[in-house]
């Protein structure tokens, strides 16, 4: 628990949150009261929003694309290790053997681009911490492992006692420590990734050439990389059986390859590195077995060995041989120290006689050592010189013979017999038992002085490894680099800022001098009359320009006038505020009193207007019903029927854009009392005409002026041969005709669509207009008498037309001949007129009829005509029905006209389409 909240409070993400929360706390209680320049950025609260989102944005941008790039750099990695490259470029590709070394993720390679890493320490940890503490695979500090064939490195790992999270997914594949290994091994760890080379790499006996290449390959892979720090350190195995067994020469050529190794390593890698130095296999001493076998795990895993202090490795000047002498008898002198302890505690008196014996074999085995590190470690003025961290004694596992060198010398200076010359261990004891058993047999599976000296030791000295000098120069030049740029963005933003701030001076100083102005216009109008709407366009119009600039469009700024410093926004929001209160203080309430006045001048002639001048005076006074277009279309409308000649059409477009601010931006209500008497007035003169008159008065207005509606004319009708043989008793022209609003595509497309719409917003209006409301059955009567008007119309409009019609007064025989052969030739004009009239006056549907709301959209522009905006207005929609039982307009038409009036026109036309025959004149 302890360990857990010791690991909350020391964690930068928690500390870096608090200090973020923490600058936004200043920023929205301080942040209103910092001013610049006489104004304050941070005072509105959104302003404040927006500056602590972006401060958590930008801290979490810093949290997340660092690791981004870290997932990135491992998914390279990764790659790399898993793909065949050639050698060089124009080079052929990889033989079997270097194809081995960069394929040894190919089965994990997709696992380790995404896999984390958290180590020992931060398995401890919370959840949500290990999430933010992870590492990847290029992140972990990475160990090389250096030793000669057999010196037990893999044997090492092994049994070291690490934790290998790949190892149980993946299998253990590359476990194969008794062998030793002939490629380079990768160990993952959760604290380090440790390089197995093979050993093979290190001596290069066999084939030298080869083995040189892929050495030098696999330093380059490295290099790539982990270009900074390639790695944190080496590892050099030293096996106790190779000093033993090998001779002084052997030795030497063994020593001076690992140093070669090691030299490769500074020059190509470029770092200075510490090395530690693992002497293996040291079970292989007499006694180790015996001395040490009293241990438990704990015991088995700390440290047994030396550290040389690295303030003193850095400065060159330390003696590395002094210094082992001194650190390793030390150690002998613990060996000695313990060893009445362990021959009290061990009962049997073989295994007493081998650890007695085991110090005396551990200090003749440092002359040996000795000699081996100091032909590793030598100091030269010609060469790098090697760091050695440390010397640490370890057994992976207790397999084999050990050895007695100790007897071994000591028999040959007696010249007794011994057993494989003098090498391996003298069988000796109590009895004869005991010559006849032999040694103290080892514990097989145990593992001696290897899991601290990596975890406790090697892992957290990570830190110790320098940097790749060349890369340090990179990346100071990249940093520098930026460093200048930003400098330079600083003084170019310097430099704007002075330019933005002397514009901006200038621009404030141009918009004073106009308020003078502006003034005095305001102060006249105070002093005159007010009743004139053009009057005030003076004023209006230099509130609305004030802000304006002959300089710049204040919508659009350019660079040089912004960089925080524009107070154009301040000053079109400044004079605004001005416009708007001039308009409500000065132009609404002439807008009131022309509305009452034009209604008060009613005399009731024109129900139409009578109706839409009330309409617009309610809704003065009743917000819910306000509709800013409409009331802005009226007051256009009527003030265009009496506008002054010395008005010009500049100050009426002036007038119409101060009016669409003033009403359609928000609901407006007059200043002045509601007169009752004046609405109970208009009422009751809107009352003497029946509803269904005005439904459709308001349709015949909007559809007269349809120009999707073609007119028809009895030129059209009759062929351009008409005017040859007719004329009008009018004197009009035969092209003149018929508005398209009563002919059968003028009914059936548009006025019998419409008339539904219209009257239901009639209906609508009249119950807050006029304040009473009209019951279905009204509805359905005024719906008949609507199209009876049309009916009417419509006869009465053809039979105008048709009564007008003659035919030329012909004064001489020739040319009644020639008429009498016109008419009744085949293209008759007279033929040609009565089969066209024959359509127009049945009534008959259109066969393809147009869409819907075609016609009744057509010309609706409330800024245009007042009519058309009535006829886009959309209101409470009252559904009307029409009885089942009535008949259709058409049907009415239809049966009064083949009765009465047009018998003798439509029957012979109908009867010379169907037959295709002549027809006289006494038939028409």
């Amino acid at each position: 628990m302890l360990n857990t909240l010791f690991s909350i409070l020391s964690s930068r993400l928690l500390w870096g949150f608090l200090g973020i929360t923490a600058l936004s706390f200043i920023i929205w209680v301080i942040g209103p009261l910092l001013a610049i320049n006489g104004s304050s950025p941070l005072e509105p609260e959104v302003n404040r929003q927006i500056s602590i989102g972006l401060l958590y944005l930008v801290w979490g941008f810093g949290q997340v694309i660092p690791r981004l790039h870290n997932a990135w750099v491992n998914r390279q990695l990764v790659s790399s290790l898993g793909k065949q490259e050639a050698a060089e470029t124009g080079a052929p590709l990889l033989n079997d053997e270097e194809q081995v070394l960069a394929q040894r993720f190919s089965e994990a390679s997709q696992l380790l681009k995404k896999a984390h890493f958290s180590g020992t320490s931060g398995r401890k940890k919370p959840f949500w911490m290990r999430r933010f503490s992870r590492q990847y695979l290029y992140q972990l500090p990475w160990y090389v492992i250096i030793g000669a064939p057999g010196a037990g490195k893999t044997t090492a790992l092994v049994n070291s006692g690490l934790h290998f999270p790949l190892a149980d997914r993946f299998g253990k594949t590359a476990l194969r420590g008794i062998g030793g290994t002939r490629n380079c091994d990768w160990w993952f760890t959760n604290e380090a990734v440790l390089l197995d080379t093979a050993g093979r790499y290190t001596m290069q006996e066999s084939q030298r050439e080869q083995d040189a290449s892929e050495w030098g390959k696999f330093v380059a892979l490295l290099k790539k990389y982990r270009a900074r720090q390639p790695v944190n350190g080496a590892i050099i195995t030293i096996s106790v059986s190779d000093l033993l067994t090998l001779s002084a020469e052997q030795r030497r050529q063994q020593a001076s390859a690992l140093r070669q190794r090691l030299l490769e390593l500074h020059e190509q890698l470029g770092i200075r590195f510490p090395v530690y130095v693992l002497v293996t296999k040291t079970d292989l001493l007499k006694g180790f077995t015996a001395y040490f076998d009293g241990f438990d795990k704990a015991k088995r895993d700390q440290v047994w060995g030396f550290t040389f202090p690295w303030a003193k490795l850095k400065s060159g000047n330390f003696d590395v041989q002094t210094a082992f002498e001194h650190e390793y008898s030390l150690l002998q002198q613990r060996l000695d120290a313990g060893l009445a302890d362990v021959m009290l505690m061990e009962r049997d008196g073989k295994a007493r006689a081998e650890s007695y014996l085991f110090p005396q074999e551990f200090s003749a085995l440092r002359p040996l050592l000795s000699d081996y590190l100091t032909q590793i470690f030598a100091h030269s003025g010609f060469e790098t010189s090697l760091s050695a961290r440390g010397v640490y004694f370890a057994s992976g596992t207790q397999e084999g013979q050990p050895f007695d060198k100790v007897m071994g010398e000591l028999n040959r200076a007696l010249n007794l017999p011994s057993h494989d010359g003098g090498t391996k261990a003298t069988e000796w004891g109590a009895g004869p038992q005991h010559q006849q058993g032999g040694a103290v047999p080892p514990v097989k599976g145990q593992s001696f002085f290897l899991r601290d000296v990596l975890e406790n030791v090697v892992f957290p000295e990570s830190g110790l490894a320098g940097s790749n000098r060349w890369w340090e120069l990179r990346n100071r030049a990249v940093l520098w680099s930026g460093y200048l740029l930003l400098s330079l963005a600083l003084v170019v933003a310097a430099i704007l800022w002075f330019i933005s701030y002397s514009h901006n001076r200038d621009y404030l100083q141009e918009v004073s001098a106009k308020v003078p102005a502006v003034n005095q216009q305001g102060q006249a109008l105070q002093a005159g009359n007010l009743s004139d709407l053009f009057a005030l366009l003076p004023y209006l119009n230099g509130l609305l320009h004030l802000p304006e600039s002959q300089q710049f469009d204040i919508n659009h700024p350019p660079l040089t006038r912004r960089m925080g410093l524009y107070r154009g926004g301040e000053v079109s929001d400044a004079t605004n505020a001005l416009y708007q209160k001039a308009l409500k203080q000065l132009l609404l309430p002439q807008v009131a009193q022309q509305i009452t006045s034009w209604l008060r001048s009613d005399d009731g002639s024109d129900a139409d207007f009578s109706y839409e001048a009330l309409k617009a005076y309610q809704m003065l006074y009743q917000p819910k019903h306000y509709d800013g277009k409409f009331i802005h279309a009226w007051v256009m409308l009527n003030l265009q029927r009496t506008l002054p000649q010395n008005i010009t059409r500049e100050q009426l477009r002036q007038l119409e854009w101060h009016l669409s601010q003033l009403l359609e931006t928000q609901i407006q209500s007059s200043p002045y009392a509601k007169d009752d008497a004046l609405i109970a007035r208009e009422q009751a003169l809107i009352a003497r005409m029946p509803l269904s008159d005005r439904v459709y008065g308001r349709l015949k207005r909007l559809l007269e002026h349809d120009d999707s509606l073609k007119p028809v004319s009895l030129a059209a009708l009759g062929g351009p041969q008409s005017e040859l043989v007719f004329t009008r008793k009018s004197g009009k022209p035969l092209s003149e005709g018929i508005s398209g609003l009563y002919t059968p595509e003028g009914y059936w497309n548009s006025f019998d669509k419409q008339i539904d719409s219209v009257t239901a917003a009639l209906y609508a209006d009249d119950v807050w207009v006029l304040g009473k409301s009209t019951s279905d059955s009204d509805k359905a009567q005024t719906d008949n008498l609507v199209r009876q008007r049309y009916m009417d119309d419509y006869i009465r409009q053809w039979d105008g037309l048709l009564q007008d019609l003659a035919l030329n007064n012909i004064a001489n025989l020739s040319q009644r001949i020639n008429s009498a052969r016109l008419l009744s030739s085949a293209n008759s004009p007279l033929r040609q007129l009565v089969t066209g009239l024959s359509h127009y006056l049945v009534l008959e549907k259109p066969a393809a009829p147009q869409e819907p709301g075609k016609k009744a959209d057509s010309g609706n522009s409330a800024t245009n005509t007042l009519r058309s905006l009535f006829g886009a207005r959309e209101g409470p929609a009252l559904q009307i029905r029409r009885p089942r039982s009535r008949k259709s307009p058409s049907t009415l038409l239809r049966c009064w006209n083949w009765r009465s009036r047009y018998r003798k026109v439509a029957k012979p036309s109908s009867l010379m389409i169907s037959s295709s025959k002549w027809m006289t004149f006494t038939a028409i």
